[in-house]
């Protein structure tokens, strides 16, 4: 399937690995287009060479937080292929477990930065494109410690719960057909998280390929059905999804 204006497609950001690299690949098995944003193409090229438009998957390699950067290829992006019929929030990042006060400023300047600005920035960016095509929504992976306080998870937790908030407002302010919600994978077995439990993992995590089919079934079902709005402000688990789906 090849994108052009104003046709559906997914942007998603964070794509270099973990959950991200593997929602791209699984939109790819559906022929569905797919923007796809990460920090370098180390891993991105071994999988899927990034092709030029018109296509199916359009590859974006900069830092993230480089907001001058990001301007210039969202403007490329969008006058290419249009606003996304979802944009999924997926790139995070996670240097520190333990006492807050013991994080190096310079870890809680990225985690923040990259966390919950680089959204707030895509969000900035793209909502007037979309409130123009009257439509697309936003979904932002959340985490378990940005909805619930826990001890020890830094400056991590605290960007996941500004990161519920600002779904949760931007919620409030969207005109219809627009939304915005929070999705919690759950364990996911990702570096990061391998790095928040490198002795031993309180849970099974389930493999990153795993949690993207079913995530990919429900991206695509919100694209093609206008099935988002009825989602908007809401906080939703992947367990949920996949008992839905049994229903």
């Amino acid at each position: 399937m090849i994108c052009g204006p104003g046709e559906p497609y997914v942007l998603v950001t964070g794509c270099g690995s973990g959950l991200g690299h593997a929602l791209v690949r699984a939109l790819e098995g559906l022929s569905f287009p797919v923007a796809a944003f990460s920090r370098d193409d180390n891993s991105l090229t071994t999988l899927f060479p990034p092709p030029s438009p018109p296509a199916s998957t359009w590859h974006f390699f900069e830092d993230l937080g480089n907001f001058e950067r990001m301007d210039s290829l969202l403007d490329t992006l969008l006058a290419a292929w249009g606003p996304p019929s979802l944009m999924v929030h997926n790139a995070s990042v996670l240097h520190h477990r333990g006492p807050l006060w013991e994080e190096e400023t310079r870890h809680v300047t990225e985690t923040l930065r990259t966390n919950l600005e680089v959204p707030a920035f895509f969000v900035s960016r793209l909502v007037p494109a979309m409130i123009r095509a009257k439509r697309g929504g936003h979904v932002f992976i959340s985490s378990t410690v940005g909805r619930e306080p826990r001890a020890n998870w830094g400056s991590y937790a605290i960007s996941k719960a500004g990161v519920e908030s600002l779904s949760a407002n931007l919620a409030l302010e969207l005109p219809p057909p627009l939304f915005s919600f929070t999705l919690n994978p759950g364990p996911v077995a990702t570096k990061m998280r391998r790095k928040a439990y490198p002795v031993t993992d309180p849970a099974v995590p389930r493999t990153p390929d795993s949690a993207a089919a079913v995530l990919t079934r429900f991206f695509v079902k919100l694209c093609t059905h206008d099935a988002g709005r009825a989602l908007n402000g809401c906080k939703l688990n992947l367990n949920q999804l996949e008992e839905e789906e049994d229903v």
